[in-house]
């Protein structure tokens, strides 16, 4: 006769070690607006393929290749730019244009959500014709968090606005809101206010 006991025990153990696997996934996903990365599983020692496990049983849905998202949690006001970052599996940052979004500095309404990933970053996945991808190995101290989303840095930002184009009128506007709101320090205020002038300047110009 079979022991009960024997054959509970892996029974028992198996299931301990899913509820394991499911609560930090859920646990890190509940810090990225609900998404979660197979770049995430392998930072939480998960092997990738419990996320496709969970996600044909429901309890996760796929986004893209390699980004789920648990359903059972709410949806947020960024959770485009949320999505954005999880697309690039991690590596990429909310820039520019979207940038000033998200810090809510300006209304310019970017067609395409803006993103800085590593030089070596190339993603192939479906979901591309949604970003805007800028190229640059940024420097740690010019990357941060808003909402608990990465982002560049407000000074950044408007350096990396003002270079691709937008509106210097709408970067002025941004400046003095940001100081307003103690995201900038006054010296760093001052001079982006230069550079927006002196960039304001030469557009005149050359339409002179």
């Amino acid at each position: 006769m079979t022991d009960p006991l024997s054959c509970a025990i892996p029974y028992l153990f198996d299931t301990l070690e899913h509820m394991n696997v499911r609560d930090r996934v859920l646990e890190r996903a509940a810090e990225q607006h609900g998404y979660i990365t197979t770049r995430d599983a392998r930072d939480l020692d998960i092997d990738p393929t419990q996320l496709r496990l969970m996600a044909a049983r429901g309890r996760l849905e796929r986004v893209g290749r390699g980004v789920y998202r648990v359903p059972m949690l709410p949806r947020t006001e960024h959770d485009e730019l949320a999505e954005a970052v999880a697309w690039t599996l991690g590596r990429g940052v909310i820039s520019h244009e979207s940038a000033l979004v998200l810090y809510g500095l300006s209304d310019v309404s970017p067609s395409r959500v803006h993103l800085t990933v590593p030089r070596d970053n190339h993603p192939r996945t479906a979901g591309g014709e949604l970003y805007r991808l800028h190229r640059r190995d940024l420097d740690p101290t010019e990357i941060t968090e808003r909402d608990d989303i990465a982002v560049t840095t407000v000074a950044r930002t408007i350096r990396d606005c003002l270079a691709n184009g937008t509106d210097p009128y709408q970067l002025r506007l941004a400046v003095d809101e940001a100081e307003t709101q103690g995201l900038l320090r006054r010296t760093e205020a001052d001079d982006l206010r230069t550079q927006i002038d002196a960039r304001g300047l030469a557009r005149s110009k050359r339409r002179a």
